[in-house]
């Protein structure tokens, strides 16, 4: 092994995109002298992880779980590490471990610590100490075993000043199909608002310290013009929970961070996307933002119907949402949304109000719509209130819920489970559709002729095909369900629902057929990377 193979930390975690949160913690380490590396975690990786944590010999080794829902996967990787002969001392950092740690060390019994909420300074000061267990009691928002006890420390403030924090550590830029390079960034951590069902308030509100914290304008455009120098970014995403959070203090971050881009000569070269709320979506702001580079804004709608909004407590109306979107839509503005089908007090008159909301969503042109069941999330209202009602149901690490009316819970899972491919798959039709839906933004912003409208054209009609096929699948499901009496003739008539999904699943391949051809004439490189992803989800699925 060469001699600068040797690392002091390794850190696993998902990447779909950059890890911001571990390649934080790595650049500071970096700048106080410890040496670290990352090695990318999905279930289908576990040789490529073992395989770098023996070739770089890390003194420690994290692992970054965000929601208790991936626990067992990496319960399942610490202890084939651990059989393989890795000694290493294991950490582990996250939403779920730092809401819950005590949970956490009951189901990883190979875990040895967790740094409770942010990870910088603990890690760090973790790794420092790594070699004195008698030492680790001093360690502001560490917990760790010590033989059969879990000792859990003060926790530590968070960062006030997230300036003082190196840019995160890089790894190879990504590169769209059109040759673009693409990088996440954050220009704030937290979020001021308290939905019931997410669980980044209570992440943030569980130690001392402000709810949002941005970086200066001037230190985020900063960052943004050496990747561009550096390494040719042109499209920037900001992982921001709440980029454009509609207060005075805001509004004037936004205006000295125009005003930056535009003093660098930024503006006129870059694209750019966004998360913020509904009722965050001014006109003039978002034309201001769109002059400088905006591209798409992603909102996190969640329901369209306003019992199933204020279950959820994002405090906004129906007629808000749309009012969001359009207003998007009229400035020449992308948008995408996440969207929660079901949640804890659905009806199937509900449902059906979300329905008739996604329609109206789907005739704006937008990308494919998709959605999900809500999932009551360790630490957050609706689990606490669901428990205390009594309803929750699974366990820990798979908590679920059931509905007021049982026929409603056989609608849900015949829908969950005939669709969550097509909805959330990695490598399913909503992620392909969107991936020609944001190449489409991108060939539009950067490109030029009559082809390109052509191409969005030709792509809208062909998701504006996917949206009536699943929607049209999911009412007629629910008209059927509707009018049977109870739980047990549901179950009865699941052949007859499951015919639905057959047409849905003719449809999806069909249309994926369709996007093939079309990429082949407008994107060669995303034909090619969709087709072999399909290909890979396929072989799965088969095997």
């Amino acid at each position: 092994m060469a001699p600068d193979c040797k690392v002091d930390a390794l850190f696993v975690g998902y990447e779909s995109q950059e890890n911001l949160g571990l390649r934080y913690i790595m650049a500071y380490l970096d700048s106080h002298g410890f040496r670290s590396a990352l090695a990318p975690f999905s279930p289908g990786a576990l040789d490529r992880v073992i395989e770098a944590i023996k070739e770089r010999e890390p003194d420690l080794v994290g692992f970054s779980i965000i929601f208790q829902y991936t626990l067992y996967e990496f319960g399942q990787l610490m202890e084939t590490l651990r059989n393989r002969g890795i000694d290493s001392h294991f950490t582990a950092g996250g939403h779920y471990p730092s809401l819950r740690p005590q949970s956490t060390f009951n189901e990883l019994p190979y875990l040895d610590s967790i740094v409770l909420f942010e990870g910088e300074l603990t890690t760090l000061e973790l790794l420092s100490k790594l070699k004195c267990p008698h030492k680790w009691h001093s360690i502001p928002g560490l917990a760790f075993r010590r033989s059969a006890e879990i000792v859990i420390n003060p926790l530590r403030p968070l960062v006030e000043d997230l300036d003082m924090l190196p840019w995160p550590r890089r790894g190879n830029i990504q590169q769209s199909a059109r040759g673009i390079g693409t990088a996440p960034i954050l220009a704030s951590r937290g979020c001021l608002h308290n939905c019931s069902f997410c669980s980044i308030r209570q992440f943030y509100s569980g130690v001392p310290g402000k709810l949002r914290r941005s970086r200066s304008p001037q230190d985020v455009v900063a960052e943004m013009r050496s990747l561009y120098d550096s390494r040719g970014v042109k499209l920037f995403l900001f992982q921001d929970d709440d980029f454009a959070a509609k207060s005075l203090i805001q509004r004037r971050w936004v205006n000295g961070f125009l005003h930056s881009l535009e003093e660098t000569g930024l503006s006129q070269k870059i694209g750019w996307k966004i998360s913020c709320r509904v009722d965050d979506v001014d006109s003039e702001i978002m034309a201001q933002c769109r002059d400088h580079g905006l591209m798409v804004v992603y909102m996190g709608i969640e329901s369209g119907n306003n019992q199933g909004l204020e279950t959820l407590k994002k405090h906004v109306t129906v007629e808000q949402n749309l009012a969001a979107m359009q207003t998007l839509k009229d400035l020449g503005l992308e948008f995408d949304l996440g969207f929660m089908l079901f949640d804890p007090d659905s009806t199937l008159e509900s449902v059906h109000e979300n329905v008739r909301f996604l329609r109206k969503v789907a005739q704006m042109g937008g990308p494919p719509v998709s959605f999900v069941k809500m999932l009551p999330l360790a630490g957050t209202a609706i689990e606490k209130r669901l428990a205390d009602e009594g309803r929750l149901t699974g366990n820990d690490i798979r908590p679920d819920y059931e509905f007021i009316d049982q026929r409603l819970d056989y609608y849900a899972l015949f829908v969950m489970l005939s669709f969550s491919d097509r909805n959330s798959h990695p490598n399913g039709l909503v992620e392909q559709l969107r991936q020609a839906y944001f190449d489409c933004m991108v060939a539009r912003t950067f490109e030029q002729g009559p082809w390109v409208e052509r191409y969005r054209k030709e792509l809208t009609n062909l998701i504006d095909r996917a949206n009536r096929s699943i929607l049209d699948a999911i009412e007629q499901a629910l008209i059927l369900v509707e009018g049977l009496s109870d739980s047990k003739e549901v179950a009865l008539a699941w052949p007859l629902l499951s015919t639905f999904a057959d047409q849905e699943n003719r449809v999806q391949e069909e249309i994926l057929s369709e996007l093939y051809q079309m990429l082949e004439i407008y994107s060669p490189g995303l034909c090619n990377a969709l087709r072999e992803e399909n290909d890979g989800r396929k072989a799965t699925i088969a095997g």
